[in-house]
């Protein structure tokens, strides 16, 4: 792996761990899939990592969604 490609997996993971300070959620998971997207397409990981960082995304998106949702409550 390029060292970019390190870089880039080192950005998603800290962009991972910043939802708490994203006020739109939903382009936040939008951005972490692109980035995993654009990993792939660089052959930076493969299609089950990429498959893999999409759905940590996903689930990350649902925690934090709800934590929203009940803190309003």
């Amino acid at each position: 792996m390029s060292e970019y490609g390190s870089e880039r997996k080192a950005a998603w993971q800290g962009l991972l761990e910043s939802a708490q300070d994203c006020p739109d959620l939903e382009a936040w998971r939008l951005r972490l899939h692109g980035i995993a997207a654009g990993m792939q397409a660089a052959g930076e990981i493969d299609a089950l990592e990429a498959f893999d960082l999409r759905q940590l995304a996903d689930a990350a998106f649902s925690f934090f969604m709800e934590q929203r949702l009940d803190a309003r409550r």
